[in-house]
Parts: structure tokens; C-alpha cells; sequence
């Protein structure tokens, strides 16, 4: 079965990469002063999972949110990681995202492949920059994310909706 991930999908795969823990669910956390919930919380792990969908590179106010929201987690002693809708779980992932050591099968490429998938052309400024923020984070799949935006641009034959022109450069790599 080849699958997106998506936050339903990442809970999922949590309880396979961490099978002895528990994870809550879209639920506050005590003593943050947030009314906000994160997608997945270890409270053992003192671990906050966080799955960042297109809205998260779209609107200034939802970065905005989302930064304040991981600040206040981190200084509570949690470690936060957040994982961009555009990159799928694998063995690499995991161990780069984790730290653990597990054999994984990844049923998804990464990148911007889905027929669905919002492009970084549609990004806000502030997204863009998280978005390159994210290429430097994920460096060792950097050129699966580019291969799926120059396919996506044969694909589309408008180079405009898959990348902003600040962009551009990426497609030449």
C-alpha cells in the first residue's frame, strides 16, 4: 500500500518506531498556559510530534503560531519535532528525525509528487524561507525534494505553479 503521510498516518507509525510508548493525541499540554494541542505528545519521552501540512508554509499567522507553540514546548524541557508534509517516513528519516535504528519500508516518495500536493509556489514568504529552512534540515533527501518539483514543472509544463521565481535557482541544481 503506498500511503501520504499524514497526521493520522504518522500516529500509526509512532506506536511502530516507539512500541513502548504512549502517545497523546491532539490534546493540551498541562501547564503550557497554550491552548493549542500538539499532534503527538511522549510524556516519558518529554517528546512533542508534530506533522506540518501546506497550511504551515501558506499563512504567516499559522507559522507564527506554530514557532511561539514550539518555543513554549521546548522551554517546558520537551524535545519538538516537526516533520514537513513533503518528507515521508523511511529508515533514514527515522534515524535522522529519531534516533532510532529501524528497518523501515518507505510506501511513499519524498517530495511533491501527489496529485493533490500544494506547490511552494503557492507558499507565503515566511513559508519559503521555512522551506529552505527545512531543504537544510533534510540535506541527505534534498535531491529527491528538488527531482519531485523539476518532474513536477514536465508534469505541469509551468515552471510559475510549482515555484516562486526566488525559487528558480533549485530547479538548476
Amino acid at each position: 500500500m503506498t500511503e501520504y503521510l499524514t497526521e493520522t498516518i504518522l500516529g500509526r507509525e509512532l506506536n511502530i518506531i516507539f512500541p513502548d510508548t504512549t502517545f497523546i493525541h491532539d490534546k493540551t499540554v498541562p501547564n503550557s498556559g497554550l491552548k493549542t494541542r500538539p499532534d503527538y505528545r511522549s510524556q516519558e519521552l518529554k517528546l512533542i510530534v508534530e506533522f506540518d501540512g501546506d497550511q504551515h508554509y501558506r499563512t504567516v499567522q499559522k507559522i507564527k503560531r506554530e514557532e511561539k507553540k514550539s518555543d513554549t514546548y521546548r522551554q517546558m524541557g520537551y524535545k519538538v519535532i516537526r516533520i514537513p508534509y513533503f518528507i515521508q517516513l523511511s529508515t533514514q528519516t527515522i534515524k535522522n528525525l529519531f534516533d532510532k535504528e529501524i528497518d523501515y519500508e518507505q510506501t511513499f516518495p519524498h517530495g511533491f509528487v501527489s496529485d493533490k500536493v500544494i506547490m511552494p509556489a503557492d507558499f507565503c514568504e515566511m513559508g519559503i524561507r521555512k522551506f529552505l529552512t527545512d531543504l537544510i534540515q533534510f540535506d541527505y533527501i534534498k535531491g529527491d525534494i528538488v527531482e519531485s518539483l523539476k518532474s513536477k514543472v514536465k508534469e505541469l509544463d509551468d515552471e510559475e505553479l510549482v515555484v516562486p521565481h526566488s525559487l528558480n535557482y533549485l530547479l538548476d541544481e
